[in-house]
């Protein structure tokens, strides 16, 4: 019988720091779980009730019960409440978390700041709906990982707490090996897959150690900002190459750099896709200046009305000149805090050892989980579903965009999970037009701050995340663009 009624009764400590208060929140509940103050099966507080015991927004509180849904921690019901699942207590004793990260794990960035509290029109770009994931596999897959590591921790399975292999996780490798060569055609060893806690954990590490601090990194302009700041921060220097319509202009590479960091698939943020000769002669430049392409395929599952591309990785003389980057937090959720970097096999032994002695943690149960469910080819059925959702949800938005703005060029709607609509206007301040929607309830971000200097930025537009914006929503959230920009007329 629930030990926890649909009451104020549970205590919770937030806690005072700087971090979000989402992020706070969630961490509070896993460790009530983790504490026994929750148990499986009991039911939680109304989000109504909760965020009034706690003094705080209902809309927080219900995207904390989805983030935690969608990690297998609850389990809601249509009517009937929200409970414990069968097993969660079990995943945060062992240390599971369900953490909502912060901007600054994948191309997001500083633009878009922390996720707002709860958004009329949510169309932050970068964050994909978790609402999405089929529960019953997810929820498997993190039983079964809590399973592992209680099972670890009694002594009787030894590759989750492993030091040996804490940087490493086999298991995960092999799976991820799998899921790269059928979705995006990479043939690579499991030996050469290196998981890190985000995409910016891993050039942090690699870039330097690679390349070597003070060389430099060419880059994509407008491009990924928090990705620019962390090379430079490793002490490279960070030169700009323009991006054109169909991504960066591989002419403009130089025989001085070291490398390139690229989006190919989906640029960011502008949504060209890299046609196969550029990317031909992307590798020609890598294999006579003897440099490095780090690919990012930040979104790369995620495509519409256009044939696959290859990965850069899987063409000729890739698998010695490429560092291939992916992440979990556009296919599945942010929370998970997993990407993953495929590097040439030359560098196999410099990365473990770097890693082993001074790499960033990454939670061993969330890779056991990410493991169940590509093994269960739970990964691969929910691509597949989601991509017709954002499909759908793409089309409704580009429709209402064509009919309510047509003064703004639609850009980049072939693939990922946002679209830009760019001004032809050379006086268009995005940024100021951001502000106005956001007091209009609908978050997106500015074009002009994607740029290396954004006071000399050569477009300007709205950067607008359509994956958890549903098709009833559409031409509503095209009606308020249209009514800040124009007061009401098109």
């Amino acid at each position: 019988m629930p030990r926890v009624a649909a009451s104020t009764d549970l205590v919770l400590d937030l806690g005072a720091d700087n971090r979000p208060l989402r992020e706070r929140l969630s961490g509070a509940l896993v460790r009530a779980l983790a504490q026994g103050m929750l148990g499986d099966g009991d039911d939680m507080p109304s989000t109504r009730v909760l965020a009034a015991h706690l003094g705080i927004s209902r809309t927080l509180v219900v995207g904390v019960y989805e983030e935690l849904t969608a990690s297998g921690f609850l389990v809601a019901t249509p009517g009937g409440g929200t409970t414990v699942e069968v097993g969660a207590q079990a995943a945060a004793r062992a240390g599971a978390m369900a953490v909502i990260a912060t901007p600054t794990d994948d191309p997001v960035d500083e633009a878009a700041q922390d996720e707002p509290d709860g958004p009329l029109f949510d169309m932050l770009p970068g964050y994909p709906d978790t609402s999405l994931i089929c529960h019953r596999e997810w929820r498997s897959a993190w039983r079964a990982a809590g399973l592992e590591a209680m099972q670890s921790r009694d002594g009787s399975r030894g590759e989750i707490n492993d030091l040996r292999t804490h940087h490493f996780h086999p298991r995960l490798r092999r799976a991820l090996a799998d899921h790269m060569r059928r979705t995006r055609g990479i043939v690579c060893a499991p030996e050469d897959i290196f998981v890190f806690p985000g995409v910016n954990s891993a050039l942090r590490t690699l870039g330097p150690l690679l390349t070597g601090v003070g060389s430099t990194f060419a880059f994509e302009d407008p491009g990924y900002a928090t990705a620019r700041r962390v090379l430079a921060g490793s002490g490279h220097v960070v030169r700009a190459v323009p991006v054109g319509t169909d991504g960066i202009d591989v002419n403009q590479l130089e025989a001085g750099d070291s490398a390139v960091y690229v989006t190919p698939a989906h640029q960011f943020p502008l949504g060209g896709r890299l046609p196969v000769d550029s990317r031909a002669n992307l590798l020609d430049w890598a294999v006579t200046n003897d440099a490095l392409v780090f690919e990012d395929d930040y979104d790369g599952e995620f495509r519409y009305d256009v044939p696959p591309m290859p990965a850069i990785r899987s063409m000729n003389a890739g698998h010695a000149r490429v560092v291939y980057l992916g992440t979990a937090s556009k296919s599945i959720s942010r929370s998970l805090r997993l990407a993953w970097a495929v590097v040439p096999e030359q560098f196999r032994a410099t990365v473990r050892d770097r890693l082993f002695d001074e790499g960033d943690s990454v939670s061993s149960l969330a890779c056991s989980v990410l493991s169940s469910y590509i093994e269960s080819r739970g990964l691969q059925k929910h691509l597949l579903a989601a991509q017709r959702t954002y499909f759908a949800r793409r089309e409704r938005l580009t429709s209402a965009c064509r009919d309510q703005l047509p003064r703004l060029e639609l850009v980049g709607v072939h693939a990922g999970l946002h679209l830009v609509l760019r001004s032809r206007d050379d006086y268009f301040d995005d940024v100021k037009v951001v502000e106005g929607l956001a007091g209009h309830g609908l978050a997106c971000t500015a074009l002009s701050q994607y740029f290396h200097t954004p006071a000399h930025a050569t477009m300007h537009g709205l950067v607008l995340g359509y994956s958890r914006l549903p098709e009833t929503q559409a031409a509503p959230a095209a009606r308020v663009m249209r009514d800040v920009l124009y007061g009401g007329s098109s």
